[in-house]
């Protein structure tokens, strides 16, 4: 401490020179009562005081002692010289005495002074040259020099007053001796370092490097922690100071660096040593930051947005161990609103700095938009800039969608409260599409969208060759249209007379003609009936007995085509929705499926029901595993994709059509009761992953459709009936 007294800075020693001038000016003023110094006996001591601050105060630090000493004695003789001591009316001889005797004092001290310069440059070490510098120092003081001429001026000017002239020693000896203005300019400069050297004591450590425009890293001390999600206090190389949210650290060499992220200037300043680092246990202010940056209380900080992010697909880097998964909801907070982004993927990732390169993750995520109870999630036109943060979504509170009576909550947002809104109307008449392998539960929605709509007085015809829509929608008590057994066993022989006749089987094929004619008869019969009944909304179209696919096609369009022709003479008397389980086997692709022209007719048929079913009222639920078997005519209409896990190519090359690259990927990684829905019958503008709720009541009821295998005899397949 005491060494550091000794060595003010330049800056203090010009301040206190300042404030010694003025105060000693307003001494003069006071007693003279003029502005301006003569060179009168009345101004020496003035003088003097000026003289010995500049040469103490400015050049005290290019000056060796005996240096200094020789500077202040010369200019002190030359003041005991030029004293006028005629005006001194008393103790005029005792002044003069004062006088020689200080003269000669300053001139034995100058003396002394070119002496120990003299011995310190011949050699540095000697006894005599460091006694003589020594003792220089000591009786070269500008203190002792001018103390005799400011006396001798004092006494002398002022004899009229002797108050005056003990009020001007008084301060004389104040300042020169005690020296006030230089001792609280030594303590302010001792309590500053002693801050700083707190602050530095609770500095983590000293920012490494600043990433454009707020993410900071920071080169831990040895024992420095870095805790995520904590507030510090960043001294910036600009002089600002700023909170800094510690994010993640990493090892880099035998050295820790930590990454932070600013969140706000902060306004009363530490007393903290440029690009030092120091924690702040703040926690309300912690959590009032996160609050001010999400606008939720209590959201979580999960990353920053990364370099290659678009406006539909958002890439971020993950700030600490997090409890993220596939599907989750994220937000940024851009412009006063929460734009919501969906995860599809995540990957390892490498930063080089100086040593080491650092490991991370990288997260993709897909825009959702902003959301609101009356639209769902609607997008947004910008993406965040660089390092913006990134909170989890799991922590609001989403208000619930409001639903009207055509609409119903078809899936869950994953990691929220959000329930995801269908509208019936626009499932059924601009047509759906439900795509999934076995077991991740397509039929299991396809029923859930069944019972819907025949709540709304849809009137649903169901083509399943499964036969489990009969047990599972039994409680709606469904009609069950279909030719009898023996209608159909007779065209299946027909239609295969018609195949192997012979000479083009004209005659076959009349006989085919006449009875599928009848059939229609029959099938429109049937078909109004179901229509303009106004109980029972629910028909189930089963042909398990039939065994030919050619049949089981020419019946389907039978159905399918009365219904639509029923439609366009009733021009939307009623809302129809025509449900195709495993439509693979009812509308399958015609090109490279070996059918012959009159399958490929059926197909077509059934093609233009999607293609016109629209203007009359008339939509079309798909289901099927593969989308590469199904009739591109027909998957092209479906304006409304719920979309399960699929792992075929084709299946994927498909859906590149319907949705985004990053969305297509995801597809094969779904679970079970997990899809992703996308159309115009959903209250989100954005494809968006969904998720339903296991239901063990719906299990059960699939449980019970299984039934242990029974010894069976083998039946005769057609064509051996025909035979015989």
């Amino acid at each position: 401490m005491a060494d550091r007294d000794n060595f003010p800075t330049l800056r203090e020693r010009a301040v206190t020179l300042l404030i010694n001038l003025a105060v000693f000016y307003a001494a003069f003023l006071a007693a003279t009562g003029r502005l301006l110094p003569t060179g009168g006996l009345e101004s020496v001591w003035l003088i003097s005081a000026f003289a010995m601050w500049f040469l103490n105060l400015l050049s005290a630090p290019w000056f060796l002692p005996p240096r200094d000493a020789l500077a202040n004695g010369i200019t002190a003789a030359v003041i005991l010289v030029t004293i006028d001591l005629s005006v001194a009316g008393q103790f005029r001889a005792e002044l003069e005495a004062i006088r020689w005797g200080s003269l000669f004092y300053c001139l034995g001290v100058a003396g002394l002074a070119l002496s120990a310069l003299f011995f310190h440059d011949r050699n540095k070490r000697a006894a005599t040259g460091r006694f003589l510098f020594q003792l220089t120092g000591i009786l070269g003081r500008g203190e002792i020099l001018y103390t005799a001429p400011a006396v001798i001026s004092i006494v002398g000017a002022f004899q009229q007053s002797f108050s005056t002239i003990g009020w001007l020693i008084l301060l004389w000896i104040l300042f020169t001796i005690a020296r006030p203005v230089e001792r609280v300019a030594a303590a302010w400069r001792l309590w500053r370092v002693d801050v700083a050297l707190d602050a530095n004591a609770r500095s983590v450590g000293i920012i490494d490097r600043i990433d454009h425009p707020n993410i900071v890293r920071v080169r831990l001390k040895p024992g420095g922690i870095w805790k995520p999600r904590v507030l510090h206090v960043a001294a910036m190389p600009d002089g600002d100071q700023q909170f800094v949210l510690s994010l993640f650290s990493q090892v880099q060499g035998t050295e820790v660096i930590g990454t932070g992220l600013c969140v706000a200037a902060a306004d009363d300043k530490l007393h903290l040593p440029m690009g030092h680092v120091c924690v702040l246990h703040d926690e309300e202010k912690t959590a009032g930051f996160i609050e001010a940056l999400s606008g939720a209380k209590g959201a979580e900080l999960i990353g920053f947005t990364v370099e290659n992010s678009s406006i539909g697909a958002l890439r971020f880097e993950v700030a600490a161990s997090t409890n993220l998964a596939e599907g989750n909801v994220v937000f940024a907070r851009l412009n006063g609103q929460d734009v919501f982004y969906q995860i599809l993927d995540a990957e390892t990732a490498e930063e080089s700095f100086d040593r080491n390169p650092r490991g991370t993750h990288i997260v993709r995520a897909a825009q959702l938009g902003c959301y609101s109870s009356d639209s769902g999630f609607t997008k947004y036109p910008w993406l965040p800039s660089m390092n913006t943060p990134l909170f989890a979504a799991g922590g609001i509170a989403f208000p619930a969608p409001k639903i009207g009576v055509r609409e119903f909550e078809i899936g869950k947002v994953p990691s929220t409260n959000v329930d995801a809104v269908a509208n019936i109307d626009e499932l059924v008449e601009y047509h759906t599409a439900i795509l999934g392998v076995t077991g991740t539960g397509k039929t299991e929605l396809a029923l859930d969208i069944v019972r819907e709509a025949v709540k709304r007085d849809v009137k649903v015809f169901c083509v399943d060759f499964t036969a489990d829509y009969r047990q599972r929608l039994a409680d709606l008590e469904p009609e069950f249209p279909s030719p009898t057994a023996g209608q159909a066993n007779d065209l299946e022989t027909k239609l295969f007379a018609a195949e192997t006749g012979e000479y083009g089987a004209k005659k076959e094929k009349a006989v085919l003609k006449n009875a599928i004619d009848a059939l229609r008869t029959q099938t429109d019969a049937q078909v109004d009936a179901f229509l303009r009944e106004n109980r029972k909304h629910l028909a189930i179209f089963e042909l398990a007995e039939i065994a030919n696919t050619k049949a089981t096609l020419r019946l389907t369009e039978l159905y399918l085509s009365s219904i639509m022709n029923w439609a366009k003479k009733n021009r939307r008397a009623r809302q129809i929705m025509l449900v195709l389980e495993e439509a693979h086997t009812i509308v399958p692709e015609q090109y490279g499926s070996g059918f012959d022209f009159d399958t490929q007719f059926v197909v077509s048929r059934i093609g233009q029901i999607a293609l016109q079913g629209r203007k009359y009222g008339v939509g079309l639920l798909v289901i099927t595993q593969r989308t590469a078997l199904v009739s591109k005519t027909i998957l092209s209409q479906c304006n409304t994709f719920l979309t399960h896990s699929l792992i075929d190519q084709t299946s994927l090359n498909f859906l590149e059509s319907v949705y985004s690259n990053q969305h297509t990927r995801l597809i094969p990684n779904l679970g079970q009761f997990e899809f992703l829905a996308f159309g115009k019958a959903l209250r989100a503008e954005r494809p968006i992953l969904l998720r339903r709720p296991f239901d063990p009541a719906k299990r059960a009821a699939s449980d019970a459709l299984r039934r242990p295998l029974e010894k069976v005899e083998p039946q005769p397949t057609l064509r051996a009936r025909a035979s015989d």
